[in-house]
């Protein structure tokens, strides 16, 4: 099947070296843009261009317009590798959670998520923490309206999220539908809430993975926080 990925170039001739510049390095927060110790000008470190999300952090800040994203539709099978890496961004992390007690009010309540990011736009299909995942996609103002977000629907599960009103939803069918098929995930709830236009996250998921395998759960929340 075809995803979206992003390539990155730098053109050697314009660069002007990471010792007099280097903003582009410090700038992506995914470490694909790294020194040469060669050249002393920046190349691309091909094993993690995986993970550009095309935002473009490198390009605001070079002051010579050395480099290019290039946005490309890719062919990808079910059985392509995972490889995990971390970054304080938008990188795929995996999150270890210490569980408290939630009884006494003096502790805080345990988050119960697992992965980031999460917002739908940024997410790499093949982020490990995917692998034989259950995947909960949410509409954004869910967590805020239901109280018990975390423990019904988040806990043990991966999550992504969206607005099908606000958000550019052009290309959300194609990456719901990436990251199921390749990662064998086998059940999808879909957390909406009950005004009209969120009802449009659950029919982009139900068109998405139609054909394949996943069994596909909606749960509704009313405006008053509660679970319908």
């Amino acid at each position: 099947m075809k995803i979206t990925r992003y390539r990155v170039e730098v053109d050697q001739d314009k660069c002007i070296g990471y010792e007099e510049c280097g903003l582009c390095i410090k700038a992506c927060e995914e470490n694909i843009l790294i020194p040469d110790p060669k050249t002393k000008k920046v190349k691309v470190n091909k094993e993690r261009e995986i993970y550009c999300d095309g935002i473009g952090s490198c390009l605001d800040v070079c002051p010579v317009d050395a480099i290019k994203i290039i946005k490309e539709e890719v062919e990808v099978d079910e059985h392509h590798s995972h490889s995990g890496h971390k970054c304080p961004g938008s990188m795929a992390m995996t999150l270890k959670r210490d569980r408290k007690s939630d009884e006494d009010d003096n502790v805080e309540m345990g988050s119960e998520l697992t992965n980031w990011p999460i917002q739908l736009h940024l997410l790499n299909p093949m982020a490990p923490y995917f692998k034989n995942a259950e995947l909960v996609i949410s509409a954004d103002c869910v967590p805020f309206a239901y109280a018990n977000f975390h423990k019904k629907f988040l806990k043990g599960k991966v999550l992504a999220i969206g607005c099908p009103k606000l958000d550019d939803t052009s290309e959300y069918a194609e990456k719901i539908r990436a990251i199921v098929k390749l990662n064998n995930i086998k059940k999808v709830d879909v957390v909406i809430m009950s005004v009209p236009c969120c009802h449009g996250l659950y029919a982009l998921v139900k068109k998405a993975l139609d054909g394949l395998d996943c069994e596909i759960k909606r749960h509704i929340i009313s405006i008053d926080g509660k679970a319908l």
